[in-house]
């Protein structure tokens, strides 16, 4: 049976394959909404409807996506939100700031000279002092942006989205009438999607940092995003 390490290692991993996956849609969506050449070659004429009703679409499955990847609170969801609140717990932290700041490094071959030896290990515990400093700079600025995120209104409202139109369709009662959850509102914008990922992003690469000690390449990835996106709307 995996540790609870092994456990969130495996959920952060698959938060960011699943928020890269939020990535690719968003950047066929986001020339629907401020390309001018794409909107009006494809959003005008007898391809309006068609246009319209794909950029609807793709919203509402961002909406989706951002909402189940930062508030989910089901454990078995790699959400943001749970990854979060199990770094609070002080034990688990403290695991990931060893596993982060003490590598493995090769034996000091005794025949070396004693001088070179004290070196060495002097610049090992220098290193990993600068890790755990390092550490905690990461942690510190992931709880920064945690908290911006949670404090976007737009958040709540995707949440609703997602709940009460695209998991479910839910009616209210409005004036003595049933009718359908109205998006326009909940005061959000087309550019809160994008300024959402954008901090999410930030936490993606910062619990990746910290949980499982690994990077990514974010702007090779964004140069392929780019690519792919031309090269759908251009054809």
């Amino acid at each position: 049976m995996p540790s609870r390490i092994e456990k969130l290692e495996a959920h952060t991993s698959h938060l960011l394959d699943a928020f890269l996956k939020l990535r690719e849609r968003y950047s066929i969506l986001d020339p629907m909404l401020y390309d001018k050449t794409v909107c009006e070659q494809f959003g005008s004429g007898t391809k309006a409807r068609g246009f319209s009703t794909l950029r609807y679409s793709l919203f509402l499955t961002c909406v989706q996506d951002i909402a189940k990847l930062t508030l989910d609170s089901d454990p078995r969801m790699p959400s943001i939100k749970n990854l979060m609140d199990k770094l609070s717990d002080c034990s688990l932290c403290e695991a990931f700031r060893r596993k982060y700041a003490v590598w493995v490094v090769p034996p000091i071959e005794e025949s070396m000279d004693l001088d070179v030896i004290g070196i060495l290990k002097k610049m090992e515990l220098q290193e990993q002092s600068d890790r755990e400093v390092q550490f905690e700079e990461i942690l510190n600025r992931e709880k920064i942006n945690w908290e911006a995120l949670n404090d976007m209104p737009c958040l709540s409202s995707f949440q609703t989205i997602r709940d009460k139109i695209v998991a479910h369709t839910e009616v209210c009662l409005v004036l003595d009438k049933y009718q359908f959850v109205d998006i326009s509102s909940l005061g959000i914008k087309w550019s809160d999607v994008n300024k959402v990922i954008q901090i999410m992003q930030l936490l993606v690469n910062d619990i990746g940092l910290i949980i499982r000690n690994t990077g990514f390449a974010w702007e090779s990835f964004d140069e392929q995003l780019d690519t792919g996106s031309k090269g759908f709307w251009s054809s």
